[in-house]
């Protein structure tokens, strides 16, 4: 008989964060219990406490791992300086990235204590992350003097924006939304010259 492979720790710790999202996008943080989530991990609560130490740490570890922080970086160095070419490319991460982690966006969104415990964690940034990484894209377009105004707002809309779209495709039909690659370009020329007729 062939004993059965244990798991490594990292491949543990992976199991019970892949289980703590499925369970928190389905019943919020509140709702979802560290029994549970064990459970569909295929563990025992110690088990998670072991790896974890409190639901709490577990939360930000989940957060973080939807963080794409060296993806971001990538998209940061690569920029050309000419704002179209890229804003469509920090658009296309921010669209990405947002749907892959709607239901992390709906979770940070319904909970309401969720910015009081879990954002206010200094040992949890990722949404700085992000927005930091938008904020240099933006001062190299103003330093560059193709756009005007204060980087922090530019990158807050400019992510606005991409984040709007996201969480509509769930609200809104296919006749109301355009296909991400043709939003995408709207909302770059908009961001870019406004929707005043000249």
């Amino acid at each position: 008989m062939i004993p059965a492979k244990v798991a490594s720790p990292e491949e543990t710790r992976e199991r019970i964060m892949t289980a703590a999202r499925t369970v928190i996008a389905r019943k919020g943080k509140r709702g979802a219990t560290t029994r549970e989530i064990a459970e569909v991990a295929g563990v025992n609560e110690a088990t998670l406490f072991r790896h974890f130490g409190t639901k709490e740490a577990l939360m930000i570890a989940v957060a973080e791992r939807c963080c794409p922080v060296v993806a971001l970086r990538d998209v940061v160095a690569q920029r050309s300086g000419r704002p179209e070419e890229d804003l469509h490319e920090v658009g296309r991460f921010l669209l990405d990235h947002f749907a892959a982690n709607r239901d992390i966006i709906a979770w940070a969104i319904a909970d309401t204590d969720y910015e009081n415990e879990i954002f206010a964690s200094t040992a949890w940034q990722p949404q700085r992350t992000l927005l930091s990484g938008v904020i240099e894209i933006m001062e190299r377009l103003v330093a560059a003097r193709s756009l005007r105004g204060e980087p922090t707002r530019l990158a807050l809309l400019f992510m606005g924006m991409m984040l709007m779209y996201t969480l509509g495709r769930k609200k809104f039909s296919d006749t109301e939304l355009p296909p991400a690659d043709e939003a995408l370009r709207f909302y770059v020329d908009a961001f870019l010259n406004g929707v005043k007729a000249h």
